[in-house]
């Protein structure tokens, strides 16, 4: 597969919760695999909770966007909140989207590659202090190819601009996945470097209060970095544990080198 999918062909977002907590969505672009497992959504504050699956839908549109059909049960219904109630983990059912087993022949996938579709969050989901959005809120996208492929950190290509180091991977990295488990480190110590990590369609950017130094450093990525299909540098999403064997060693994290000049 072409790990290069990620170039958009179609986008469309619109947030706008008035007078409520506001809303972001991620990842954010405009085409995912279709394998892909999982949404993050984002309030400035502690969302209701409870039964929220009832404000969430996941549509096929056509070209001009119109509704075609609503995708039955694509969520993996168990609320997966951060602490702090203001992050939801917005799964779609890995049962479906992974090929071969029970709920992918018998149902079938949830996403198709080239459909284009629409998740709609309702403006009736209420703020934990009982604010109203103004609007309902969707994230338009498109199915691509699948992606069976595991990120290879070994490959992605280093390019630094005017304040940040830009980390080309070649694909979509999960947002949440690529905070947790990338870090900096000054080349030869273990001396972590305070970075900030912000996902792009095409990798990821490092910025770092109060610019970079000219040195050497090491990008350390942990192996259960993911990409948008669950697809880790410690194995692949699709991976049949007792096919692969049992009591493999697991892999250790990562270093790449980089430099600032």
């Amino acid at each position: 597969m072409n790990r290069n999918w990620a170039v958009l062909v179609y986008f469309c977002a619109s947030f706008s919760f008035l007078n409520a907590e506001e809303a972001r969505i991620e990842p954010s672009v405009g085409m995912v695999p279709a394998n892909h497992l999982k949404f993050y959504l984002h309030f400035d504050g502690p969302m209701e909770r409870g039964d929220v699956f009832r404000h969430l839908r996941l549509v096929e549109i056509d070209e001009e966007g119109k509704e075609v059909a609503e995708v039955p049960e694509p969520f993996r219904e168990v609320e997966l909140w951060d602490e702090t109630f203001t992050r939801l983990t917005l799964w779609f059912h890995p049962g479906r989207q992974k090929p071969g087993v029970n709920l992918n022949v018998e149902i079938g996938p949830i996403l198709e590659e080239g459909h284009r579709y629409r998740l709609e969050i309702s403006r009736a989901w209420l703020s934990e202090s009982g604010r109203s959005p103004g609007e309902d809120c969707f994230l338009c996208f498109r199915a691509g190819p699948m992606d069976v492929l595991q990120p290879a950190p070994g490959d992605w290509q280093f390019t630094m601009l005017e304040e940040s180091v830009l980390v080309e991977t070649g694909e979509v990295l999960d947002p949440e996945s690529l905070r947790k488990r990338v870090s900096v480190v000054y080349a030869g110590t273990n001396d972590t470097v305070d970075v900030f990590v912000n996902p792009t369609e095409t990798g990821f950017c490092l910025e770092r209060m109060g610019g970079w130094e000219s040195g050497k450093y090491q990008l350390v990525v942990e192996p259960f970095l993911e990409d948008l299909a669950g697809n880790s540098i410690a194995r692949p999403f699709n991976l049949d544990l007792e096919e692969a064997g049992r009591g493999v060693a697991e892999p250790g994290p990562v270093s790449v080198p980089f430099r600032i000049p």
